[in-house]
């Protein structure tokens, strides 16, 4: 057994703050008075050698033996290095780049894509089309829907839920899809925002929030909606519209049409919300004959005409109110009355009261000119046009007080028919 009496010197023992340490070894324990510490044979001979060179740095003598030991032990023996092997340095260096290099490509991408929207030709401009912003030149002929295209690209989010996606349509904020519903099996029409924008998503939500809770045989039905993954409404598909259908009509044919349009909007005006943007392209049509008013992206609640922040109509269907809402006042009930009576004149005619396709012109025209003496013959002729003169007067207050009163100045002549 090796023996250590003191970890000072003779001459400091009475002084030391350390007092005196009975330290011995023998084998693999080393023994502070009578608590044993059991270590390996290499310890034990390091604490004696560090004690012999008076290199121990020691804790208060407050502290018991078996914690004074344990100092010992900790200030001779190093710590252990810790060695990471430089393959996997690599294999994180390697990852922390990739993933830079990711982020870049996302980031270069998205400026890249958006710059691309911005530069992309709108094309021809339909006088169908809905006009979101300042009004444009357009030509006065109609033109042809708009025909899918390998750009058109359905939303990959809404894949599990309607398959078979294809690509009908688009105008104002949103793009429509005929599509099956994954679950039920049945064709339907898939809106979804034309852009996804804080804007359009706002507005396409709004657009979602007014139609949800409209349900005539006169309006297209919404099946359901959400804003996610990606704001979408699904509807009922209805193939054809009034816009596909060959213009003059028979005026019975006209007068029912037109009837049944209005007795839509009556319904929709009971329920505090008007249209706006009336015209064949939103006036689909069923297999029965039924029309049925879509795309209510345009309509505003009666009450909230001031919180719009985007104007929308269709300029050869606008109404006065909506080009010089200064001179004739804001948009409102009256405003689709002016649309009702711009789609029988269309219908009976075969074109609309003012379609110069000068842009001045067309504008001057809505805003000062008398409405146009039609060409068709009929029986009926002459009770009908007063109608529409009525329908398209250039201050709303002048019109009919209500589509409800429309309704029964079309039965009278429907009736004597």
């Amino acid at each position: 057994m090796m023996q250590v009496q003191s970890l000072a010197t003779a001459e400091d023992r009475g002084t030391s703050p350390y007092g005196y340490l009975g330290i011995s070894v023998q084998g693999s324990t080393v023994m502070t008075g009578s608590m044993p510490v059991t270590y390996g044979p290499d310890t034990a001979a390091t604490v004696i050698k560090a004690a012999q060179e008076k290199t121990l740095t020691l804790p208060p003598v407050r502290q018991n033996r078996t914690a004074l030991l344990q100092a010992v032990v900790k200030s001779v023996i190093p710590r252990p290095m810790i060695a990471i092997p430089v393959f996997w340095l690599l294999v994180l260096f390697g990852s922390a780049c990739a993933g830079l290099c990711a982020l870049l490509y996302v980031l270069i991408r998205g400026r890249y894509a958006a710059a691309s929207r911005k530069k992309r030709p709108d094309g021809d401009a339909s006088r169908n089309k809905t006009v979101i912003g300042p009004v444009s030149d357009a030509p006065a002929s109609r033109a042809k829907k708009e025909q899918q295209g390998p750009a058109v690209q359905f939303p990959p989010s809404l894949e599990k839920r309607f398959i078979h996606a294809e690509f009908i349509g688009e105008g104002g904020l949103g793009r429509v899809f005929r599509a099956q519903n994954a679950k039920t099996k049945k064709t339907v029409a898939v809106k979804v925002p034309i852009r996804f924008d804080d804007v359009t998503g706002t507005h396409f939500s709004r657009d979602i929030f007014l139609w949800q809770g409209l349900h005539h045989k006169n309006i297209l039905e919404i099946f359901s909606y959400n804003i996610l993954p990606v704001p979408y409404v699904e509807m009922e598909y209805v193939p054809s519209s009034l816009a596909d259908m060959h213009f003059p009509v028979p005026e019975d044919q006209a007068l029912a049409l037109t009837r049944d349009v209005a007795a839509g909007l009556a319904y929709a005006h009971g329920k505090g919300i008007i249209h706006r943007d009336i015209k064949p392209d939103n006036i689909l049509i069923t297999a029965d004959g039924t029309p049925k008013i879509t795309d209510w992206g345009m309509a505003r609640a009666i009450d909230d005409m001031r919180k719009s922040s985007m104007i929308g109509f269709s300029p050869v269907y606008a109404a006065p109110e909506q080009i010089a809402p200064k001179m004739y006042g804001t948009p409102g009930p009256g405003t689709d009355i002016y649309q009702i009576g711009v789609l029988l004149y269309e219908m009976l005619n075969g074109n609309v009261p003012f379609e110069d396709g000068d842009l001045h012109n067309l504008t001057q025209a809505l805003l000062y000119d008398k409405v146009p003496q039609p060409s068709w013959e009929g029986t009926h002729k002459k009770e009908i046009f007063a109608i529409i003169e009525k329908c398209l007067r250039k201050r709303p207050e002048e019109r009919y007080d209500s589509v409800a009163s429309l309704i029964e100045a079309l039965e009278s002549v429907h009736t004597r028919g």
